[in-house]
């Protein structure tokens, strides 16, 4: 019993940090809500990465085709990789460079939600994106 309490009150002393896992959400389903999450740390699954730059790469999310089989964009995220994910940038490039939505380029990111939107000088209209984000490839 002694042993239990110790591991129960040595838990209850660690930052929040230590334990928290990342929210899990569908790139499709989170772009339209990122604005609320700002500051919290998300793993994003079947984000297709496009247009990746030595600076960010967009995350794609992509709704179910429609009856007639055409891809529909629910949304778009900014992702700025973190200076130490060297290996996911540059597969990234050699990858995902171009606008096409290849299957090699469906990842999951993990990343801080933050507001891109000062960055390009838009006032109202929002930009949301992923910063110090990691790619985690699916193989």
């Amino acid at each position: 019993m002694r042993i239990g309490c110790v591991f129960l009150l040595s838990a209850l002393l660690l930052p929040s940090g230590a334990y928290a896992v990342d929210a899990h959400a569908d790139a499709a389903a989170f772009a339209a809500a990122a604005r609320h999450h700002v500051g919290e740390r998300v793993t994003l699954d079947h984000c297709h990465l496009v247009y990746a730059t030595d600076d960010e790469i967009t995350c794609i999310g992509l709704l179910p085709e429609d009856a007639a089989g055409n891809v529909r964009l629910a949304g778009k995220l900014l992702i700025r990789v973190a200076a130490a994910e060297m290996q996911g940038r540059t597969r990234a490039l050699a990858l995902c460079a171009g606008g096409a939505l290849d299957d090699a380029c469906e990842v999951s990111v993990a990343g801080e939600v933050f507001d891109a939107s000062p960055s390009f000088g838009l006032g109202e209209a929002q930009l949301m994106g992923l910063r110090e984000a990691t790619i985690c490839w699916p193989d």
